[in-house]
């Protein structure tokens, strides 16, 4: 009795979190229903403007119903309004707004996979400054848990916009020597006194500040932006595969 009341609950808790649907097509949808009527006041990704960030994880950790109704009917004694939406449109606002905190692993990407391992470790250059389970290169991070890291819109700022941010660690720079040699790569440490500097061959230089000549230290990242969108999708759908957790139902 006691073991089928538990699996009766589970049941319930499952099909509560089932409500939204999370299909690519269903969060497409909300997208462009959420662009002409949610980003004036949340952003285009959700990051916030008039009204609140979406991205804080806070709207992922509502239960389903609750979301449906925030969105349909707006929030009391905020200047949030009703949003007499069909049903059906509601759901795709919301699968959309689950989609900005999701795990990119755990969110249907666009995309082939394959072609973006290709890319990745071919045409693209990407290996050459990055590593997946020990396969690739320096100075980039390694991207082994990626998919399970970052979100979607995340991944896709990272390769079509990678100065957009700069992650601690990562900043580019150019260290020219007083002894006539240079330094490029990254910048892991720096202070008033010292730099290290990760190269692309993964060797670390410890400078000291009299050593050197000129640094050139920018707010930006090494990495070239992926500039067709075509390529980009696949490359994308790749890198939102890569966990070093295997899913539920993934076989690898």
């Amino acid at each position: 009795m006691r073991l089928w009341l538990l699996l009766s609950l589970a049941s319930a808790l499952f099909a509560q979190r089932s409500l939204i649907p999370a299909d690519s097509a269903a969060v497409e949808a909300g997208k462009q229903i959420y662009l002409g009527s949610c980003s004036g006041c949340h952003g285009a990704t959700g990051e916030g403007s008039q009204g609140p960030s979406l991205l804080s994880g806070r709207a992922s950790r509502l239960p389903d119903r609750t979301l449906l109704h925030s969105i349909k009917n707006g929030l009391p004694g905020t200047s949030m309004p009703n949003f007499p939406m069909a049903d059906e449109k509601v759901l795709q606002v919301a699968a959309f707004v689950r989609s900005l905190t999701l795990p990119a692993i755990a969110t249907p990407v666009a995309g082939d996979p394959e072609r973006g391992r290709r890319a990745f470790f071919g045409a693209g250059r990407c290996s050459t400054c990055h590593m997946i389970l020990g396969q690739g290169g320096y100075p980039g991070p390694d991207l082994s848990n990626i998919g399970a890291q970052r979100t979607a819109p995340q991944l896709r700022e990272s390769v079509m916009k990678p100065s957009a941010r700069i992650a601690e660690g990562y900043r580019s720079v150019t260290a020219m020597l007083k002894s006539g040699r240079t330094v490029q790569g990254v910048a892991k440490n720096h202070n008033n006194y010292s730099v290290q500097i990760l190269d692309n061959s993964g060797k670390l230089h410890l400078l000291k500040s009299e050593e050197i000549e000129k640094l050139d230290m920018r707010d930006a990242s090494m990495m070239p932006a992926v500039s067709d969108a075509n390529e980009a999708l696949h490359l994308i759908a790749f890198l939102s595969r890569q966990s070093t957790r295997p899913q539920m139902g993934d076989s690898r």
